[in-house]
């Protein structure tokens, strides 16, 4: 283990003699390692590193989160390494943010190893995530839609402070097994997270129920991923320079927070270049995102549509608008209302609503394919008492709801309150309404329209296709 680790550091120069270095260490088996792993090199081959580890106490598990802390900081102790302990309120801050757990823990994390790496001068920090999560990743960009970038999986280094900090990650060529092995050779005792259990969060679902499968079909599953995440890396970065090149002569106007780009000469280079260039606009305007591909598709869609002043706000409060023949990318300094829109509802079929970025799939069929449970993402009718179009389109003033299981009508703002629907995404949340009727809140409620009963024969099923800021919405 330690010679290929260090065969990894010396041959990427992830780290250089001398260097003052932050580990970010849960307590868990993978940092656990991490750690063992480079104060053990440091002590055999004299790099001369100066090693200090940030752990954070998130707070979701009590007594259990406290005797992780207590468990790393004796282990630094033992080790003769700086400990940096926090402590913080993450379920406040979510409740602030709107952000889910995993999400919310990880920004604070990267907070405090900025702040830590700031304080002391240190150049690096160094992460724990091994070949296991690396498939995983992958995975799981694929099922929530990606592009080639996306299969391409963490990087071995980026920068989290601009060319100041960096992120490094020695363990990416390291399985798990091998990691766990590692300590009880060591006679390391990492602390278990009981939270890795919980199939409440989608990650643990694909490690503990889904990946297994994929072993089912062929053990060596996780070699073939990661080597096609090599081979979309280097297709990927010539992609890239291509694209940084073709861009710096379609824009026609750069100004901090706003660029604008011709779009005649845009639609000139081939599709796979105009992915990336929206991809580097966005990413160039707002940091620290990752774009999923139904926001490039949205932007392609305004410059691709016929409506000349078409306009999307994408999150971060970035606007992109197209004013006849230029497409302007800006931010904005406040949140930016939604024009109205409204939609038909294609039966069966796929309706995009770009204003959204959310798709609507929808079937008719005798009954629902098995396995198949309805949840906040999903809808059904019974669709021979569906005698009218239905339409998807935003909320009006004075709407409401007839809700399923409750007398009477409620209104649309109120129960949109009750759900803890963010505010900034309301006016964008496509509601399904036939005639004036709203019959579903996706990811809130439906109404008594069109239920099924024991005398249903067909079953119309509407699912809707959500990106990462639709998240706290219909999860």
């Amino acid at each position: 283990m330690l010679a290929t680790v260090r065969r990894q550091i010396d041959e990427e120069r992830l780290f250089t003699r001398g260097d003052r270095i932050v580990i970010g260490v849960s307590g868990g088996t993978d940092s656990i390692a991490l750690l063992h792993i480079l104060w053990s090199l440091n002590a055999m081959y004299h790099y001369g590193w100066e090693l200090h580890v940030v752990h954070l106490n998130h707070q979701f598990r009590g007594a259990e989160s406290e005797q992780d802390a207590e468990y790393v900081r004796s282990l630094c102790q033992s080790l003769g390494v700086i400990a940096h302990l926090y402590a913080r309120d993450v379920s406040g801050y979510m409740r602030a943010t709107g952000l889910g757990a995993q999400e919310a823990s990880r920004n604070i994390r990267y907070q405090l190893y900025a702040e830590v790496a700031e304080r002391i001068g240190a150049n690096k920090v160094a992460l724990a995530h091994h070949a296991d999560d690396q498939v995983e990743t992958i995975v799981f960009r694929m099922l929530r839609g990606t592009g080639l970038h996306g299969l391409t999986g963490m990087p071995l280094r980026r920068w989290l402070v601009e060319h100041r900090i960096e992120v490094v990650r020695p363990l990416l060529t390291v399985y798990r097994s091998q990691l766990e092995a590692y300590c009880k050779q060591a006679k390391l005792s990492p602390r278990e997270d009981s939270s890795n259990r919980s199939r409440k969060y989608e990650r643990n679902r694909l490690r503990l129920d889904v990946l297994p499968l994929f072993a089912e079909v062929n053990s060596k599953y996780r070699e073939h991923i990661l080597q096609l995440a090599d081979i979309a890396r280097i297709d990927d970065e010539y992609l890239l320079k291509q694209s940084r090149e073709q861009l710096a002569e379609l824009i026609t106007s750069q100004s901090e927070g706003r660029i604008s780009i011709c779009v005649n000469k845009f639609q000139s280079c081939d599709l796979a270049l105009q992915r990336r260039m929206i991809t580097l606009i966005l990413s160039y305007l707002s940091s620290g995102i990752e774009w999923s591909s139904q926001h490039v598709e949205a932007v392609l869609h305004i410059i691709e549509g016929a409506n000349p002043s078409a306009v999307i706000h994408l999150p971060k409060k970035l606007v992109v608008q197209r004013v006849y023949q230029h497409i302007h990318f800006s931010r904005s300094e406040a949140e930016q209302a939604v024009d109205s829109y409204c939609y038909e509802l294609n039966l069966p079929g796929t309706t995009w609503i770009p204003e959204s970025g959310l798709k609507f799939h929808t079937s008719l069929v005798n009954s629902l394919p098995q396995g198949i449970t309805l949840a906040k993402t999903a809808a059904v009718f019974d669709a021979d008492q569906v005698k009218d179009q239905l339409w998807l389109r935003t909320r009006k003033s004075g709407d409401r709801i007839s809700l399923l299981g409750t007398n009477g009508s409620k209104k649309l703002k109120d129960v949109l309150i009750d759900a803890k629907v963010p505010k900034r995404l309301r006016d964008a949340l496509p509601l399904l309404v036939v005639g004036e009727t709203i019959v579903w809140i996706p990811g809130v409620r439906r109404s008594t329209f069109a239920t099924v009963s024991e005398q249903t024969e067909r079953l119309l099923y509407v699912e809707v296709e959500y990106g990462e800021e639709w998240r706290e919405v219909f999860e």
